[in-house]
Parts: C-alpha cells; structure tokens; sequence
C-alpha cells in the first residue's frame, strides 16, 4: 500500500492510462503546476492534502483498517453534525454514482414485495453514471475488486425500476420548477411502489431544487438529496436529515479530493429499519459494495459482502477531510465573501467579453461557486456541444506555457441539455484559500479566459 493506491478502488475512469493519465486527462498525484478551475471530480493532490495521505498511509502501517476508517467516518460526521439532535450513519462508495445503489438496496430489504418507482431531477446535469446507477444498471465496468462487468446491464435480473425524469432547463436554457408535477406523481405512485425521489442541490451548473415539496409528500418516500458537490453549509445537510432525506455527497468536487470518494448519510429513523437482511435483498449489490462501504454500526449487513481493504476511498477521503478542516478555520462570512468577489470578477469579465461568451440563463440563483456559460461563433450562434468537447481539450489536455508558471489548466467539462451545451469555471476549497492568501488577487482568472478566447479564436473564429 502506498500513494498510488490513491488512483485505485474504484471503476476504470480513475485509472491511469499508459500516458499516466485518467479519463479526465489529468493524474492527481501530479500537482505542482496546475490551474484549477474545474468543477468536475478531475482535481489533485496540493501541499496540504499531500501531506495528509502520508500521515494516512503511516497510520495504516501500524494501525486497524476498519478502525482508522472508522475514525475517519466520525470526523466526517462531527464536521457536518453541528449542534443536532438528529443523528446519521454513514455509508461510503467508491464514487457518489455507487451510493445510487444504497436506496434501491434499501427499499429491496425493508419493502421486498413493493416495485420500485424512481423519479429523477436535472438527469442531464447529473453525471451520466448516476443516470445509470439510478437505474439499476452498472454504471462502470470494472468495479472496486478490479472485476470486470458490462457496463449499460442490469446489476440483477430481480432489480426492475420504472422511472420519470423531469429535465433542468427548457429549450432556452432557463430552469425549471418542476415541484408541484412531483408531487401528484408521487400521490399516484406510492400507492402502489416504493418511490425514491431523487433531488439535487447542486447540479453540474449549480442548480437547487425545491426541498419545501419533501413534508408534503407521502411520508414513506425515500428521499435522495444528491449534495455530491458540496457547495452548500452544514446547517442545510442537517435539515435534510432531519426531513428523514438520505444525503449523497462526495470529496472530490467542492473539497477537491482525487476521484472518486462518496459518501450517504442515512438517518437513523431509516438505518435502524435495516433489520430484515436476507441473502436474496443485497444479492445484486456484492458486485458494487464491499465491508469498506457498510458502517461497523451495521455487522449483519457487513457480514454480507466481501471483505475489501478499500485504500483508495479511504485515503481519498482523508484529502476531502483534511480540506473540510483547512477551510473551516476562515468560518463561513469569509469563505462566502470570497465565492462571492470571485463570482462577480469572472462574470463581469465574461461580459466585457460578450462577443465570445454568453451567461446562461437563471445564473443569478445557481450556486455563485460555479459560473455557466456558452461560447460564440463569429456570427453569434452559439457553439454544439461536439465543438465545446474540441475546444475543451485544447484548453485542457495538453500542457501549456501561457500561463505564468502553470503548466496545466482545468475547467469544467461540457454540459449538454436540449440541443445545446455550455462549459463552466468554479471555484473549490483550495482554491478559495489559496484566492483568501493572495488578497483576491484574480490576475489568472483575467488570463483563463483571454486564453478561452484565444483558443476559441484558433479553433472556430480563423
């Protein structure tokens, strides 16, 4: 076991190809010289994170697996229980896409007879593998014991789920309010299934559904908050829990782990139901979840899967962590004030520069951490998500020389809906502390998008 476990125990996008790079064209143990400005799950190792893997790999030379695990579990716990009464366990996944499963299997052991009905926001701004995941079908194809499945199948042939999908955006871009059609659609279906009732705060643009529908809903609901990005304050997580809402979050957005690390919190007036656990109710899910995944609080439904040292979620995780705990000592005023300055620097230059770039609708009440925009043609038409992909890469894939001392940049990928896409800067925690030392200073902001535009210029504008 050592550091390149970190890049290990989860499906095939985190491996290191033969360029020693992942999916996402970066390799998170190199990060000297890198410019972040993604809000997708490719983010590094830094100084600080760095230092706490190694701290993590020592312990785990002398010390329990499942009991530093268990003790990491609990820091994560006290970093976002703050001053509740309403207590939750923790379930880890590989990835947040992997904690999709977590509900189905938990309708499966508390209501076996009942279908399950699966109702889903924003799924064009949800990762494809949760899509999937959501489904009952394997997302990935090779899974945390390096096995390989096929990817797109059923994870079992007794999952069936029947699904709505209510889309994000209209065909203009603007956000939709879908909360009263979930609601008689739920009304008509729990009479008959099990609902899970997948909502998002935080989408790949930031947006946040309406969670003032979830107490007037059918109080047997399974209610799925996916916060993967973590763009959002304890004081919310603690509100959904204690709407009884299970709560998907992960270390490699916002807090900007290495991918993939993922963890739901599960309150306890649902966990303690899990009682009933039959070989037939978890059968699907010893191909996705190991003993790493399932809290010591749960020994029958541990003693179900295979045991797996699970190092690299771990020692992901302990990147997420030490991050949560860095930023936590500038105290929230601070954090939002530089979000806040940072949002309003890129907007202001993104429209100085309207001939090039176009704000997406509703930007105002999307999370300030993530700014959504399309690009232009020199006509004014707006660039196809294929011709995004392209100048994406060019900005990304490659190392640079256009930028002071960075080697390499990162922005978020190409996000698709309706017939259109947009690309998308944001702002992690190192990020933020690193803009905080500086004296917000955003020089290099002023750059990535002179270097946006000079791309887009050589690509589409010759």
């Amino acid at each position: 076991m050592n550091i390149q476990d970190i890049v290990k125990g989860g499906d095939e996008r985190i491996s290191l190809n033969e360029n020693g790079l992942n999916k996402y064209h970066g390799n998170p143990l190199i990060y000297e010289g890198v410019f972040n400005r993604g809000s997708c799950t490719m983010s590094n190792l830094n100084v600080d994170s760095k230092r706490a893997v190694d701290n993590m790999i020592d312990r785990l030379k002398v010390e329990d697996y499942d009991k530093l695990l268990h003790n990491q579990q609990k820091q994560l716990k006290k970093l976002i229980l703050r001053n509740s009464k309403y207590d939750f366990d923790i379930f880890y996944g590989p990835s947040g896409s992997d904690l999709c499963y977590f509900p189905i299997m938990f309708s499966r052991i508390m209501n076996p007879e009942k279908p399950i009905f699966s109702i889903v926001t924003c799924p064009e701004e949800l990762g494809t593998g949760s899509n999937t995941a959501i489904l009952g079908k394997y997302f990935f194809g090779t899974n945390q014991f390096e096995e390989n499945v096929i990817k797109g199948d059923p994870i079992h042939p007794e999952v069936k789920i029947a699904q709505q999908a209510f889309p994000a955006r209209d065909d203009d871009g603007n956000i939709l309010n879908h909360k009263t059609d979930i609601l008689d659609v739920i009304d008509q279906k729990s009479k008959t299934h099990q609902v899970i009732a997948n909502l998002v705060i935080g989408s790949k643009s930031g947006i946040v559904d309406n969670i003032s529908m979830i107490p007037r809903a059918n109080p047997d609901v399974f209610w799925v908050i996916d916060v993967c990005q973590m763009r959002t304050t304890a004081k919310l997580i603690n509100s959904l829990i204690r709407l009884n809402c299970m709560v998907l979050l992960t270390g490699s957005k916002f807090y900007q782990s290495p991918p993939f690390c993922g963890a739901v919190l599960v309150p306890k007036t649902l966990s303690s139901k899990l009682t009933n656990i039959t070989d037939k109710a978890v059968e699907p899910f010893k191909t996705i979840f190991s003993t790493s995944d399932i809290p010591i609080e749960h020994p029958l439904l541990r003693s179900k899967f295979r045991e797996n040292k699970n190092y690299g979620t771990l020692l992901r995780w302990e990147c997420a962590i030490s991050e949560m705990k860095l930023l936590s000592f500038y105290g929230e005023d601070m954090v939002t004030t530089a979000v806040d300055r940072w949002n309003a620097f890129v907007i202001s230059h993104l429209q100085l520069n309207s001939d090039y770039f176009e704000l997406m609708p509703d930007q105002s009440i999307t999370n300030r951490s993530i700014i959504s925009f399309n690009v232009k043609h020199p006509d004014g038409s707006l660039l196809s998500d294929e011709e995004l992909r392209v100048l994406y890469m060019k900005i990304c894939a490659n190392e640079r020389d256009d930028l002071d001392n960075y080697k390499k940049i990162i922005i978020g990928q190409p996000v698709k809906y309706e017939n259109m896409s947009f690309i998308r800067l944001a702002l992690g925690s190192f990020n933020v502390r690193r803009l905080i030392a500086s004296d917000f200073n955003f020089s290099h902001d002023k750059k990535l998008i002179q270097i946006i535009i000079k791309e887009l210029k050589k690509q589409y504008w010759s």
